[in-house]
């Protein structure tokens, strides 16, 4: 059976989460930038501050671009998983607003190249996509 997270564990992937997408993770950074106390973030990072308020699990949640059941994965896998699926969000929630404007035969070749990476990363491949082509 995995092993419960704990919240210092939680905080340290969203630290890293943070980190790979730009964010600081300076304490006092994201002190100033949630009105937090940077002790206080420092010390739910390190573990010496197991039942913060939910005041500030919030900040740490919208600084770093969450929701806030992110405090509620229970293993490091789920938190992960959680994490991986909100970057994933973000890039595919973009693709519509890049796709407007693009002709036909554009879009075409775009749906060709998505079929190509899917098969390069053996992924499955969309039953129909080449009725679109």
């Amino acid at each position: 059976m995995a092993r419960q997270v704990s919240l210092a564990d939680q905080v340290d992937l969203l630290f890293a989460y943070g980190e790979a997408r730009g964010f600081s993770t300076a304490y006092r950074t994201i002190a100033v930038a949630t009105e937090e106390n940077g002790t206080n973030i420092r010390k739910i990072h390190y573990g010496e501050n197991l039942n913060p308020g939910l005041r500030t699990l919030t900040a740490l949640a919208r600084y770093f671009e969450v929701g806030l059941d992110f405090f509620m994965c229970e293993t490091q896998a789920e938190c992960k998983d959680y994490l991986s699926g909100i970057a994933e969000q973000r890039l595919l929630g973009g693709v519509p607003q890049a796709m407007i404007g693009i002709s036909e035969d554009g879009l075409k070749i775009i749906l060709a190249l998505v079929h190509i990476v899917r098969k390069a990363e053996g992924q499955p491949q969309l039953d129909d996509w080449k009725r679109f082509v």
